[in-house]
């Protein structure tokens, strides 16, 4: 049998990369494998992009993690095409953090605006900004300010990066921003569909996750929507309401109202740079992966493109994942032969699952 495996990350457990080794170790002494790794701007798209361009180097730099302490990181550099790939998860991701050490009022962006300006200074003409995996919430604010941008209170005093402060935010002095990115594209890579604001926005859906308690998320509304109200000032852009400004704690917010940025949705990305149809119209089985199917996987996640891919050239389709929210299956395309896999299913705990991920996965895999 042929098989098309395009896993995405189990989050905090197992790389998509990994995962991809992974089933193509398990499944290629029975079948014919072609494994791989996909990223809808979240963890993994350096390494998503280096399979599409093998010939890109990484290019380590420093630059402030999501609590201000400076680390290193890298990002992806094409030189043919004077293109720079960033992910944020690298740069101010939750990473292995523990809960207590998270500060979801006081994380920032910064570093993500230290190395995009590392990137320009290198003379990226192009940039993609794969979003997703933060563990901040400031809109992408502390991007701009590491530019050069200044957030003012209404007394003209510049506030500090972090989200808690947004709260006195009155006015925004974009400095050189505009000169600086003149002549760049910039395409921040959206993992949800989710505006920055209301009931599916940043603070109320995601805000938890980066460790914030109730007060918390509503103190995170309340900066947002002064953010939000001040960029509409600035630049005339829509930050509130635009699809996908929620992703990575609002920094797509930031990345589209102030630095111009072309959004685009993780699962559109990915077929526009793989040759999706081509590889389904191969299999015989196609194979996608996350840690969580959710509906929030049908909003632009990677496995979205995988299943979707599956239902136009009437190929079944296994999803192998963490955990199944069944509310989310009554939602998958039409049309559509799918077989779910859960580890919950094999593994002792929640726990094991995520310690254990490849083993159960192998496990998964040999069944097939």
């Amino acid at each position: 049998m042929k098989i098309l495996a395009l896993p995405n990350s189990f989050k905090g457990s197992i790389s998509a990369r990994q995962t991809a080794r992974v089933l193509a170790r398990a499944l290629n002494a029975r079948h014919t494998i072609k494994a791989v790794p996909l990223s809808d701007g979240g963890d993994g798209f350096i390494d998503f992009f280096q399979t599409l361009f093998p010939a890109a180097r990484r290019v380590r730099c420093r630059a402030k993690n999501a609590f201000l302490q400076t680390a290193a990181t890298q990002y992806l550099w094409l030189p043919s095409q004077k293109t720079a790939v960033l992910e944020t998860a690298r740069i101010c991701g939750l990473g292995t953090a523990p809960k207590e050490e998270l500060d979801p009022l006081g994380a920032s962006s910064y570093g993500v605006g230290e190395v995009l300006a590392h990137a320009l200074k290198k003379g990226a003409q192009k940039i993609y900004i794969g979003l997703g995996g933060v563990a901040c919430n400031d809109g992408g604010a502390g991007i701009a300010q590491a530019l050069g941008a200044r957030m003012l209170d209404k007394n003209g005093r510049a506030l500090p990066p972090g989200a808690a402060p947004l709260q006195r935010l009155a006015r925004i002095d974009l400095g050189p921003l505009p000169a600086l990115l003149h002549k760049v594209q910039m395409y921040a890579v959206a993992d949800v569909t989710n505006p920055l604001l209301g009931a599916q926005g940043s603070a109320r859906v995601f805000g938890p996750q980066k460790g914030a308690t109730p007060a918390q998320v509503r103190t995170l509304e309340k900066a947002l929507t002064a953010y939000a109200q001040t960029v509409k000032k600035t630049t005339g852009r829509d930050i509130a309401h635009t699809p996908s400004t929620a992703a990575a704690g609002g920094l797509c917010a930031g990345l589209y109202g102030l630095l111009n940025a072309k959004i685009i949705l993780g699962a559109d990305f990915l077929q526009a740079h793989l040759p999706l149809d081509t590889w389904a119209a191969w299999a015989d089985l196609i194979i996608t992966c996350e840690g969580k199917l959710d509906t929030q996987t049908l909003f632009g996640k990677a496995p979205l493109a995988a299943l979707q891919a599956a239902a136009r050239h009437h190929k079944p389709a296994l999803f192998i994942c963490g955990l199944c929210e069944e509310k989310a299956l009554k939602k998958l395309p039409k049309n559509l032969q799918l077989s779910v896999a859960c580890l919950s299913d094999f593994a002792l705990s929640c726990t094991d699952s995520q310690r254990r991920a490849a083993h159960y996965i192998r496990q998964i895999a040999r069944n097939i």
